[in-house]
């Protein structure tokens, strides 16, 4: 028993200092405190109130995550908060002449506005056109909200825009809001169109 004892203060460190190493499994140069390459099996882990999630970055590191505004844990389940929490970004819109067209316009929706749904127009001193929006995915949905004076119009099928940035206005020539308005879109992945499901004027 004594011999036991000494070889566990032994690797447990000196003068009461823990040692500290990187320890690796299938691996000669671990680069995390344990670095394991293979799968990893954990047995009887219990029940906890669990306040993030973990997750896994593309060096294979793990950590917590933050748990957003539309996603939230309540008694350990993981919900979605639905839609009705919409995130906000302001787009300028640069419109020298009236009817502007803009082709392919870059809202950056897979970009640094990935998480935002309405998407606030400002700066035309004209009336535009948007013929078609970039970005987009099956699902996807946006309200452009024009808070300028000027008329905004979403073309249909034009030409101008390569086919899967195009917008289909469902039978109308184009869809336009007088001044200040809506225009509520979602991408329809069979279609690859941008589909009209409402205007507000």
């Amino acid at each position: 028993m004594n011999k036991i004892i000494i070889i566990l203060f032994g690797i447990s460190g000196f003068g009461g200092q823990i040692m500290q190493a990187q320890v690796g499994v299938n691996t000669t140069t671990p680069q995390e405190t344990l670095d394991i390459n293979g799968t990893v099996r954990i047995q009887n882990t219990g029940t906890i109130n669990s306040s993030k999630i973990l997750g896994r970055d593309s060096n294979g590191t793990v950590g917590t995550i933050d748990v957003g505004d539309n996603v939230v844990i309540n008694n350990n389940i993981l919900h979605a908060t639905g839609s009705s929490d919409y995130g906000i970004i302001n787009v300028v819109v640069f419109s020298i002449f009236p009817g502007q067209l803009h082709h392919n316009f870059d809202l950056q929706l897979t970009g640094n506005n990935l998480f935002k749904t309405v998407i606030r127009i400002t700066g035309p001193i004209n009336n535009f056109s948007i013929t078609g929006i970039a970005g987009g995915t099956d699902g996807r949905h946006i309200i452009l909200l024009n808070m300028t004076t000027n008329n905004m119009t979403l073309e249909n099928e034009h030409l101008g825009s390569i086919a899967i940035n195009r917008i289909n206005t469902l039978g109308s020539p184009g869809e336009n809001t007088s001044g200040r308005g809506a225009i509520d879109l979602v991408y329809d992945g069979v279609l690859a169109r941008w589909l009209i499901l409402a205007v507000r004027k």
